[in-house]
């Protein structure tokens, strides 16, 4: 092989690795399985709260306020990174398991009881905004 044939193709593989870590971050980053026109308010008790990156998930037993349906499910809360949260006064010993939580978010588009997190209150009634625009 020649040196430019090389050169060559050492770009393409560097090329190549720089769209697949680009592709693999956006994919992972989208929010297009949440309803972003809707917001949705529950209240429950944290059952589970897995501190780590790439998200922050809490798991709650929550109702939907002001809904009919009124029956306590299990969901998943997605929140932003650890230093997202850390930045918004959230620490990693803020939320703990039996803690009695109000939250705010973004329902998912399918139905399945997952809230994309924008806001959280405390039983004392500390809000964190966990969105720029809460």
């Amino acid at each position: 092989m020649t040196h430019d044939c090389r050169r060559a193709a050492r770009f393409m593989t560097f090329g190549l690795l720089v769209l697949s870590v680009m592709f693999s971050t956006f994919a992972h980053h989208s929010k297009s399985m949440y309803d972003l026109d809707k917001t949705i308010t529950l209240e429950g008790i944290i059952t589970e709260v897995d501190w780590g990156n790439p998200h922050v998930l809490f798991l709650a037993d929550a109702k939907q306020v002001d809904s009919n349906k009124g029956s306590i499910t299990s969901w998943d809360l997605e929140g932003p990174s650890p230093n997202s949260l850390e930045s918004k006064g959230v620490k990693s010993d803020t939320l703990k398991v039996g803690d009695k939580v109000t939250v705010t978010g973004n329902p998912r588009k399918d139905g399945r009881p997952h809230l994309l997190l924008l806001g959280i209150t405390d039983a004392s009634g500390k809000r964190y905004a966990v969105v720029e625009s809460q």
